[in-house]
């Protein structure tokens, strides 16, 4: 199995998979709406941020906010608009297993449509924890295993392996995203549990829990519009969210130990080489490793971070 879902292999524009779902967008939306309530800080970080679409849910929460995506390509693309619109904002390629940042950085953090993806999910784990600040939140958003659908078909199959707490591997439904045709990229979904045992066992104290997206059925999305189906998604996201019958499920953690530190104002104040985390010497568009070497180049305005 490969272990990046690489869009720049065959130049996919993210953007084009959002434009036929709009009920989808606006119901993550509402979730973060409540999720980032009465939220603020310094510096916010959202891993696998792609071209921003989740951008107007944090930016003016927190003062820096940083948005890091394996593909460069993407970046590139989306930054003179994004630049022009949020100017504190920062685009960074990088690899989630491999953040290049000091730790303690950011009081926020997200990752949404990114962790089902990754081949090694309590690697990134132990890693978003070593850059979130004590006191810093952190929203992780998956694939739901246990959604009623699933459930549903899985009963009608005698297939009772889905109650397992252990993440699926969805069959290849030849939706690649980006990837090549039988490329055998990481699609997991995950328990609940699961996920909150390992949010947990990593230092993290679970705050909330929201489902999102109760409605996303083909039938529904065609026989009523987006206002309609976003008025009782927010309904059942009040009111449902103890359950565990929709498809995709957020949850808001906070982590409670080590000292805060001075983080400064400017990305070079935050940055480390993301391979063995010492600093860097920072110099016009080069970052050169004090302990390994390893160098690492800015491009197009993009810091290229990816290991």
């Amino acid at each position: 199995m490969n272990k990046v879902a690489n869009y720049d292999e065959l130049d996919y524009d993210y953007s084009t998979y959002w434009k036929k779902r709009a009920y989808e967008h606006e119901s993550e939306e509402l979730v973060l709406e409540k999720l980032l309530k009465n939220t603020q800080g310094e510096w916010f970080l959202d891993v696998g941020g792609s071209f921003g679409r989740l951008l107007p849910s944090y930016y003016k929460k927190y003062k820096k906010c940083v948005i890091i995506d394996y593909s460069f390509k993407t970046l590139k693309k989306n930054h003179p608009i994004l630049i022009k619109k949020y100017p504190n904002i920062e685009l960074i390629a990088a690899n989630a297993y491999y953040l290049p940042f000091k730790e303690n950085t950011f009081d926020g953090s997200l990752m949404v449509r990114v962790l089902h993806h990754l081949d090694k999910p309590k690697e990134y784990i132990s890693e978003i924890y070593r850059v979130v600040s004590p006191n810093g939140i952190y929203i992780q958003e998956f694939a739901n295993k246990l959604h009623l659908k699933a459930v549903i078909r899985a009963i009608l199959k005698l297939d009772f392996k889905i109650f397992s707490i252990s993440p699926y591997q969805q069959p290849d439904r030849k939706n690649n995203e980006g990837a090549r045709e039988n490329a055998n990229v990481p699609f997991l979904n995950y328990h609940t549990s699961w996920i909150k045992n390992e949010l947990t066992k990593k230092g993290f104290t679970i705050l909330k829990k929201y489902g999102c997206s109760f409605l996303r059925i083909g039938l529904l999305k065609r026989l009523f519009n987006t206002s309609t189906l976003l008025f009782v998604e927010n309904i059942f996201q009040n009111t449902l969210s103890w359950s565990n019958i929709s498809p995709s499920i957020f949850i808001k953690s906070v982590k409670r130990n080590g000292e805060k530190t001075k983080i400064g104002n400017n990305l070079e104040d935050i940055l480390v080489c993301p391979k063995c985390k010492h600093s860097l010497n920072i110099s016009n568009k080069k970052a050169i490793c004090v302990s390994c070497n390893k160098e690492f180049n800015k491009k197009d305005n993009i810091w290229d971070f990816r290991i």
